[in-house]
């Protein structure tokens, strides 16, 4: 019997225009960078879209799975030229000596930008298509904060937005995706796709989806699919520090009925676009958050998030506010992290765990966000940095910090790693020594993602105003290729063409 040739493959960056940190091929090889068979050891058994494809294809008989390329890197600056030329060069490579494919799919982010690039995933996509042909089915998978354009849809009707976020559906999303596709390959179904962009581009601090706006328009989302002809419904809510012409927020429906598709994607723009003014948030000052902190009898954890160098939305991992104030008030029973800080790794490890150590902490890839801040520490433990991740976000994935170190800062107690990472997960902490439930405020370098696993254990959450790449003032960014007007930049009229139907009732 012929076997269906499936491809995977997963391209993932979410690039900030106004980042100092470029983002080179390094970046990629320190996150994840397999090709070929080694996809299999990274991703079988992980929660992640790769492992939703795995789970799907593994158990059709007549499939071959065809593992290709597998690269992913922090969000950060824009990708380098030539880490995109090399990663995309290895991804047609690795196509062109597959040989015949009857399917392919895809992780992406849909928020990368490369130097010379404003739409790599859609130029990525052409290409791919020019080496496959147009009768191949592509399938991909998409973050919630991708800024989707019309050319993208052209390429493929399927594309699967995450749901949730913090994002713990990755892999149900890979099986939608995966689903999808075997059902085009099988049973020949035609799929539609209607798109709908809408022209604003809502801060994500207020984004999550278990409660507000976001909420109210993926429970939408969900109600449209349980409709006849309607087979999925993403919203996307766009990354706003992506100075592109295709920024912002949309909605895609994936239909058996294309007009019914139409109407559908035109009501939940509708709605999205009355809902907007629901994603903007005044935050505390880092003062202000501490002294709230400070006010909370809980004999859980409070958290303060340092939001605006959150690594996840770009951020350095080093900018130094919320630091500088923590180690100031010298509170009891306290723990900040993780500090992007090589440099004061290797001075700890030079004079090992139990000793003393002068170290000029954070503030030195973005001096302007704060200076660093000058302690004596004790060195209380020292690791190579490599854990799992025990909570839902990217579940059981490997993660490795390039080495970490704990130090003890008179009350206080700060975890520096080897690499900006978002503290989404307990074990970065834990792996080390570190319990954060036992302590009375954590100092956190995140923003939502950190509550999927945080949230049983942690008592109220703060965000705090800092300065950083990633501020949640939208207006601190000196935009050059975005279309204008634009909300919440510019305050526009605009109504969602809806042809035929009933207005959408707000």
């Amino acid at each position: 019997m012929r076997k269906h040739r499936i491809g995977i493959a997963f391209f993932y960056h979410e690039s900030h225009s106004f980042s100092p940190m470029k983002t080179e091929i390094e970046q990629f090889r320190n996150e994840g960078y397999f090709i070929g068979d080694e996809i299999y050891d990274a991703y079988i058994g992980t929660k992640t879209e790769v492992g939703g494809f795995l789970d799907i294809l593994k158990q059709e008989e007549d499939v071959e799975i065809v593992p290709l390329l597998c690269a992913a890197a922090v969000p950060s600056g824009v990708v380098s030229t030539e880490a995109y030329s090399i990663i995309e060069e290895q991804m047609l490579q690795s196509i062109r000596e597959a040989g015949r494919l009857d399917g392919l799919l895809l992780a992406l982010h849909g928020a990368m930008v490369v130097e010379h690039l404003l739409d790599p995933e859609e130029h990525l996509l052409g290409k791919i298509r020019g080496l496959i042909g147009l009768n191949v089915p592509i399938a991909t998978t998409l973050d919630m904060h991708a800024n989707l354009s019309e050319k993208m849809i052209d390429y493929t009707p399927l594309h699967f937005g995450f749901k949730t976020y913090p994002h713990i559906d990755m892999y149900e999303q890979g099986i939608h995706g995966a689903i999808a596709l075997i059902k085009q390959l099988k049973e020949s179904v035609t799929y539609y796709a209607s798109f709908e962009k809408l022209p604003m581009m809502p801060p994500s601090i207020n984004m999550r989806t278990a409660e507000g706006p976001m909420h109210k328009m993926i429970e939408c989302a969900k109600q449209a699919e349980e409709e006849e002809g309607i087979y999925n419904v993403s919203v996307f809510g766009g990354f706003p520090y992506s100075d592109i012409p295709m920024v912002g927020a949309s909605v895609l429906v994936v239909s058996l009925d294309p007009q019914k598709g139409k109407e559908t994607a035109q009501k939940i723009a509708s709605l999205f676009w009355s809902v907007r003014e629901e994603f903007i948030m005044d935050l505390p000052s880092v003062k202000e958050g501490l002294d709230l902190a400070m006010s909370i009898e809980d004999d859980k954890p409070v958290v303060l998030a340092d939001i605006s160098d959150n690594p996840l939305s770009c951020g350095s991992g080093d900018t130094t506010e919320l630091l500088r104030e923590m180690v100031k008030m010298n509170i009891p029973n306290t723990l900040f992290g993780g500090l992007y800080d090589p440099e004061s790794i290797e001075a700890c490890r030079k004079k090992g765990a139990g000793n003393k150590v002068l170290l000029s902490l954070g503030g030195k890839v973005s001096p302007e966000f704060g200076e660093p801040v000058q302690v004596e520490a004790t060195v209380v433990a020292l690791s190579d940095g490599v854990f799992h991740n025990s909570g839902p976000f990217n579940q059981h994935l490997k993660v490795d910090l390039k080495g970490a170190a704990h130090i003890r800062v008179g009350e206080m107690d700060i975890l520096l790693i080897g690499r900006p990472m978002s503290a989404n997960d307990p074990e970065m902490f834990r792996h080390i020594g570190l319990e954060p439930q036992a302590k009375r405020i954590l100092g956190l370098k995140a923003k939502n993602h950190f509550r999927a696993a945080f949230e049983p254990i942690v008592g109220r959450i703060i965000y705090v105003d800092a300065p950083g790449v990633a501020s949640n003032r939208l207006t601190t960014f000196t935009y050059r290729h975005i279309p204008k007007p634009i909300w919440p930049l510019n305050d526009i009229q605009y109504e969602v063409e809806v042809r035929g139907t009933e207005k959408w009732k707000h």
